[in-house]
């Protein structure tokens, strides 16, 4: 029986899956069906995620579905994974990571530093919103969200001068030429996870997780490990003004987190280096030592 895969129905969403499908089809020697799946956070694009949690907003309807037995597979975004709550999911495999950097993307093709002051910048991310707040306080901040697609319309039609984007996501669909300037992770720190995808199979279904195991790259693995144990401690998911990054080098790792409060005028830092082996205990040390700087301070209630 050919294997499925669970997937939002969004033109980054299905390509991911779509890629990932062929890659397993090279295992199996069959490329697995798509079941797409409309989530909270596709139908409902108005609402910011942290009004409804953030964390599972596009997750929780497959979850629910691939745990029914609709689908063996599901391929997501990693950061969109919440920390906590996967009873009877299995995150198998996190294939080798796309690069990790946000990208600006502007009408008139000006860079972040030369955006007229007033200018409107649209980020539906908490995370992007502070750290933007505290490199250019100048700059007005409006709330957009919706699908890679519906992002750049937005720029393309002037309800905002300017957006972000994960360049992963802007690679993976082929519309690199929107791209105005790649930020520096460390002018802006990626969200947790940012530009690797999670293969997750459903307990039981152990044909599928054999073959979704081989596609694992380990130090990848070993980096979103850290970077969401720094998320796990501070105790939310993608909605909080949090980024993370971890760097595998050989059997070494290193680990830089950022937690800017919402108005961009408090920032917290931790920077860590560790074994590759140790990647969680890595990211929960540094967890703890941005709340003990006072991190948690500075998220939203």
């Amino acid at each position: 029986m050919a294997l499925t895969i669970g997937s939002r129905g969004s033109a980054l969403a299905l390509a991911q899956s779509r890629m990932m499908a062929a890659e397993i089809g090279k295992i199996t020697g069959e490329v697995p069906q798509i079941v797409i799946v409309k989530t909270t956070g596709d139908v409902d694009q108005t609402t910011r995620l942290a009004s409804f949690g953030g964390a599972g907003a596009f997750t929780m309807e497959i979850d629910v579905r691939q745990r029914a037995g609709e689908f063996e597979i599901s391929v997501h975004s990693l950061k969109d994974l919440p920390t906590q709550g996967r009873e009877g999911l299995l995150l198998v495999a996190v294939p080798p990571r796309a690069p990790v950097e946000d990208c600006l993307v502007s009408r008139s093709g000006a860079t972040l530093a030369q955006l007229p002051a007033g200018a409107v910048v649209g980020t539906g991310s908490e995370r992007r919103r502070a750290q933007l707040r505290r490199l250019r306080p100048d700059l007005a901040v409006a709330g957009i969200r919706g699908n890679v697609d519906t992002r750049l319309r937005k720029v393309r039609e002037g309800a905002v001068e300017a957006t972000f984007l994960a360049r992963a996501g802007l690679v993976r669909l082929g519309l690199t030429e929107h791209i105005t300037e790649v930020m520096d992770v460390g002018v802006i720190v990626p969200a947790a996870a940012q530009g690797a995808l999670a293969i997750v199979v459903r307990e039981g279904a152990d044909e599928a997780r054999a073959a979704v195991a081989r596609l694992d790259h380990a130090p990848t693995h070993a980096e979103i490990l850290a970077e969401r144990a720094v998320l796990g401690r501070l105790g939310g998911g993608c909605h909080l003004p949090m980024g993370a990054l971890a760097r595998a080098d050989g059997e070494r790792l290193t680990l830089h987190a950022r937690v800017v409060s919402p108005d961009g005028a408090r920032m917290v830092e931790e920077r860590a280096e560790g074994a590759l082996a140790d990647a969680a205990q890595l990211g929960a040390q540094v967890g703890a030592a941005l709340v003990a700087g006072g991190a948690v301070e500075l998220l939203p209630a």
